[in-house]
C-alpha cells in the first residue's frame, strides 16, 4: 500500500509546479447529487446540490445542506488541501490528483482507496467538472 501511496504522491509533484489549482471543482460524471468547491485566492467556497427535492409535513421544501454553502480560507501544503471555515474549525482534507491530463480533487476516502486498490472514482471531482466526451 505505501508504494502506491508513494506513486501516487510523485505522480502529483509536477503537477503542482506547473499548472494553477484555482477554479471550480464539480463531480467528474453526471452527477444528480454531490458537491462542488471553488478555489481562489486562499478563499473557497463549497457547495452541495441534488436533484432531490424533500417536502416536510407542512407542504415545504426541507434543506438538505444545512450549514452549506460552507465558506472559508484554505491552504496547499503539497498535493494536500486543507480548508478551514470562517469560524477557524477544520475541514475536510482533500488532496489533489492528476489523471487524464485533468486535475482532480479526491477526498481522503477516495485517494486511499486509489491507493490500496489502484482504482480511481471516475466521479471524484475535477476541475471544470463533467465533460462528455461520447
Amino acid at each position: 500500500m505505501n508504494s502506491r501511496l508513494f506513486f501516487i504522491a510523485l505522480s502529483v509533484i509536477p503537477l503542482l509546479g506547473c499548472k494553477t489549482l484555482e477554479g471550480t471543482y464539480s463531480p467528474g460524471c453526471m452527477a444528480y447529487a454531490g458537491s462542488t468547491i471553488e478555489l481562489g485566492g486562499g478563499k473557497f467556497a463549497w457547495e452541495k446540490f441534488t436533484d432531490a427535492v424533500v417536502i416536510d409535513d407542512a407542504g415545504s421544501i426541507v434543506n438538505q445542506f444545512p450549514g452549506y454553502p460552507l465558506q472559508g480560507s484554505y491552504r496547499i501544503e503539497g498535493q494536500t488541501l486543507r480548508m478551514e471555515s470562517a469560524s477557524g474549525d477544520a475541514l475536510s482534507i482533500m488532496y489533489f490528483l492528476q489523471h487524464d491530463n485533468r486535475e482532480y480533487l479526491l477526498t481522503a476516502e477516495q485517494f486511499e482507496a486509489l491507493g490500496e486498490t489502484g482504482e480511481f472514482d471516475e466521479c471524484a471531482l475535477v476541475l471544470g467538472g463533467y465533460q462528455d466526451n461520447g
